[in-house]
């Protein structure tokens, strides 16, 4: 679920029926677990069994959450399972102190999370009367709540079935009298192995064999070195490794990124290098230190390939270091994995010095690879020159073939590019992604699914880092930097939510809640989970660490308040015109923040109640980031939705945006879309009895008839508002009527009374200070010099004018200029200016959604007859029938009729070649 939408619908989803089922079928199991529990005589463990029971029935009765719940509920029975088969048939004095305490300690987590569950259950009788934006908030309370008593639950379940399989262990091996000393050495491993028991767990239980303890050697991973990998996109990172390699006496280099991006295969591709192999043969060592959760453990995997099998030495450390000295040949070792001893709790330093101590040998070289931003034991380490750089997503290319080389039978899927590029274009997503192709789905399929069920789709059922993201992913999140600051989390979350990622000039603003995010984002940059833009503004994460952070770790609801607050008094900065203080200066941090923006803004459109207290600041904020957008790219989405909620809870910004409407649509060409607009804002605003807003609208109806060549209307409206506008006293808006009857005189050919009349207008506007309309009125006045053929006058005019409207941050108008400009250069036979003039501003406009713009049409119907006259005829075809299409839907046939003309003069021209050829 995204990170701040409405509770989820009454239709089930997959997950949900999945669950609600789950939950009917425990009623089976209930009754066993209920019987299990009456058979234990013993007080304490009666009370745990008895409250986790109350807790299983209590996720079946919640109905908001339902995949959590069915997830606690599993959790819970499975915890129960563990501990009465343990425990049935025990007397009280049978049970040790130990486990006593523990089975307290579950009891007192229980009765939390059963008073969690009441808290969850209230809040679903409250559905009907709160909002979708506070349902959304409690449905983001939820899911920490149910995700921190999972995580409970799950730390009592791993020492109970660790205390369980070692009872059970201990048990066999009870029965032989000759293997009691073992037995003995086996309990202390054991409950050492509890202290440490995320670390150690396996290591303990691997320990204990049917013949007594072996030495922790024995139980150690395969370290022979894997085959070299077929891997893409990836060859020019190769090539400058080995030559770095090759280039020095010995290196020391570091392959970081986050998980997922390869860093394995690519070190596995530098080894297997004919140029390395041929210095260091069979001295290449790799060294899986994912197992390495000790610095005995790293000791032992550096030594199972360079010391000989029967070596006892107590200081295995020292004959590694001497074996590497007195050998005098060249090491390479593929030190894999490295973050995992790295990230030991207190033995960094230990682990540093190891580092050191090999890098201090001249004859061992050394590639650590690991998920960090900085290589490791910086302090003590002189890491080789030029360091490698951070491994990065492939790109596209790359990334199809690797698909591609799995799954075969993809190969012309058109959503495949898209699939990539959703992707991020990361190896390990790329590669699961793919296999599930190889079954059978197709990329266009397999996108539904990715944009549905994000990571989860490619999660595998008892995956590991290499074939399941959720876990590599997760590794990332549960590493003991990241637990470290609890900030860490949430400042993940809040860049998760940011699609464009999270402006570094802006986080502290964001996150007022957070003093500390500086330290929060060096842990982020140092476990690769965050990396920076390209241009070092934004801190952002990858499209797969987004998703499962969007996914498992959702916001929390101050923070959505927090981010609300700061997005929305950002686009408060776009009510500002062109020429006004701050416009630039605004236009730039809008324009960085514009896919945040949008994004937030629409969500909180689309979520938003009609009953919410907060509508009247999110309606603002929209109306206000649309000025800024109708400057700069004219969309009309986000200010449409704002209507929307507008007319639902009955705002009175209604009007306001709706002539804000108008004008975008009229920008565009839409001129019928904006004269409704415009109309039902007059309406709104004689409504609310506004009648100089409502007037001003009335000039902007004018000018729609006026392009929708209803002259009559506009001649009578355009005077008649301007009677009205001057009685109110807004003079400014009456000469925009008369710079409007001024146009109408040009379109009619009356020249002389038209100059007249737009230079009286142009003269009141710079008295009123209104400099963008007086420059506006100086583009019209270019058009009546155009007409009347006075280019060098036109020419310095719009010159003048496009200087302007780019000094103040009107882009849009100067593209305007330039189309005029480009006809200039046509009338005066420079041909080639005027291609290179036309074009730009056909493609600029193009950029900026104005197709349907009048300027648009202009650049194409000039811009063909330049082609024309340069010879470029299959351009000026293209270019003039365009236009004359354009110009029929517009109802402009004159235009479309000249563009016909010269169509008819292209072919001339192109069989007239032909003949001479």
């Amino acid at each position: 679920m995204s990170w701040f939408s409405s509770p989820r619908p009454s239709t089930p989803s997959r997950f949900e029926s999945a669950t609600t089922a789950t939950l009917g079928g425990a009623q089976i199991s209930l009754t066993l677990l209920e019987k299990m529990t009456d058979g234990i005589p013993v007080p304490f463990v009666k009370a745990a069994a008895g409250t986790a029971v109350e807790v299983i029935k209590m996720t079946q009765l919640i109905q908001a959450n339902r995949e959590e719940c069915g997830d606690l509920m599993k959790r819970c029975t499975s915890l129960l399972v563990v501990i009465l088969s343990s425990l049935q048939g025990k007397t009280e004095e049978e049970i040790p102190s130990d486990l006593k305490n523990r089975l307290e300690t579950l009891t007192g987590n229980l009765v939390d999370i059963r008073a969690e569950l009441k808290v969850i259950e209230s809040r679903a009788g409250q559905s009907s009367i709160r909002s979708k934006m506070k349902a959304g908030l409690y449905h983001f309370d939820n899911t920490r709540k149910l995700t921190g008593c999972a995580a409970k639950l799950d730390w009592a379940l791993q020492e109970f079935q660790v205390i369980s399989k070692v009872d059970s262990f201990l048990k066999d091996l009870e029965r032989h009298e000759d293997l009691k000393k073992e037995i003995k050495e086996g309990r202390d491993e054991v409950r050492q192995g509890q202290k440490e028991l995320r670390q150690g767990q396996a290591e303990i239980l691997d320990a204990v064999r049917d013949k007594g303890i072996e030495k922790p050697s024995s139980n150690l991973p395969s370290t022979t070195m894997p085959a070299c990998p077929k891997i893409f996109g990836r060859d020019e990172y190769i090539a400058m490794t080995v030559s770095i390699i090759m280039s020095n006496t010995s290196v020391r280099l570091a392959i970081l990124g986050p998980g997922g991006m390869g860093k394995t295969s690519a070190a596995l591709c530098i080894v297997h290098d004919a140029q390395a192999v041929s210095r260091f043969g069979k001295n290449i060592i790799w060294v899986p230190c994912e197992q390495a959760t000790s610095v005995n453990l790293l000791t032992e995997l550096l030594g199972k390939n360079l010391l000989p099998p029967a070596s006892s030495s107590s200081d295995r450390l020292g004959e590694i270091i001497a074996k590497l000295k007195g050998s005098g040949e060249l090491y390479m070792l593929l030190l894999d994995n490295f973050e995992t001893p790295w990230d030991i709790p207190g033995q960094q330093s230990q682990v540093g010095d190891i580092l050191a101590l090999l890098a201090s040998i001249p004859t061992v070289s050394f590639i650590v690879t690991m998920r960090a931003g900085h290589p490791p034991a910086s302090g003590t380490v002189q890491w080789t020159h030029p360091k490698l750089p951070p491994l990065r997503p492939l790109e596209i290319d790359p990334a199809n073939e690797a698909f591609l080389m799995i799954a075969p039978d993809a190969a012309g899927d058109a959503k495949l590019e898209t699939l990539m590029k959703e992707l991020d274009c990361v190896p390990l997503a790329v590669t699961l992604m793919a296999r599930l192709a190889e079954a059978g789905e197709q990329p266009s399929e397999l996108l539904t699914q990715w944009r549905s069920e994000r990571t989860k789709l490619l999660d595998q059922p008892e995956g590991d880092r290499r074939n399941s993201i959720e876990v590599s992913i997760k590794l990332s999140l549960e590493s003991r930097l990241v637990k470290s600051n609890p900030d860490a989390i949430n400042l993940l979350s809040v860049i998760a939510v940011l699609p464009a990622g999270a402006s570094l000039s802006r986080i502290e603003e964001i996150c007022p809640s957070m003093p500390k995010w500086r330290a929060a984002l060096r842990i982020l940059r140092n476990t690769a989970l965050v990396y920076d833009s390209a241009d070092r503004m934004f801190v952002q994460l990858l499209s797969p660490i987004r998703s499962y952070v969007l996914l498992h770790h959702p916001l929390q609801p101050a923070s959505v308040s927090d981010l609300h607050n700061a997005y929305f008094q950002l686009a408060n900065k776009g009510w500002c015109d062109p020429g006004k203080v701050g416009f630039i200066e605004n236009s730039k941090e809008l324009d960085a923040e514009k896919v945040n923006l949008e994004t937030i803004l629409l969500r909180s459109l689309t979520t938003a109640s009609v009953a919410d207290d907060g509508n009247t600041l999110i309606i603002q904020a929209a109306h206000h980031y649309s000025a800024y957008l109708y400057w700069s790219l004219p969309q009309t989405t986000i200010l449409e939705e704002a209507i929307t909620l507008a007319r639902a809870s009955r705002s009175d910004l209604l009007p306001r945006c709706l002539k804000t409407l108008g004008m975008m649509l009229y920008k565009q060409g839409m001129f019928e879309r904006a004269f409704a607009s415009y109309s039902e804002a007059k309406s709104e605003f004689l409504q609310a009895r506004n009648n100089l807003q409502a007037h001003q609208c009335g000039v902007c109806i004018g000018e729609c008839l006026r392009l929708m060549k209803r002259l009559d209307e506009a001649y009578s409206l355009l005077k008649e508002e301007r009677t009205e506008l001057l009685e109110l006293g807004d003079r400014i808006n009456a000469t925009r009527c008369s710079m409007s009857l001024g146009i109408m005189l040009i379109d009619q050919g009356k020249d002389e009374e038209a100059e007249s009349m737009l230079e009286e207008a142009r003269a009141e506007f710079i008295k009123e200070k209104d400099d963008h309309t007086a420059y506006e009125c100086l583009r019209f006045l270019a058009d009546l010099y155009i007409n009347t053929e006075r280019y060098d006058k036109a020419q310095s005019a719009l010159e003048e004018v496009k200087e302007r409207q780019l000094s103040v941050g009107d882009p849009i108008g100067a593209l305007y200029c330039q189309t005029r400009l480009g006809e200039v250069f046509c009338a005066q036979a420079s041909y080639q200016e005027a291609w290179s003039l036309l074009e730009e501003a056909r493609v600029e406009l193009e950029k900026r959604g104005l197709r349907n713009d009048i300027y648009f049409a202009a650049s194409l119907r000039w811009g063909g007859r330049a082609a024309r006259m340069l010879g470029k005829y299959e351009e000026a075809s293209s270019r003039l029938e365009e236009a004359r299409v354009l110009c029929s839907a517009s109802g402009y046939s004159p235009l479309a009729d000249w563009c016909s003309g010269e169509l008819n003069l292209v072919r001339e021209a192109q069989e007239s070649m032909e003949r001479t050829a």
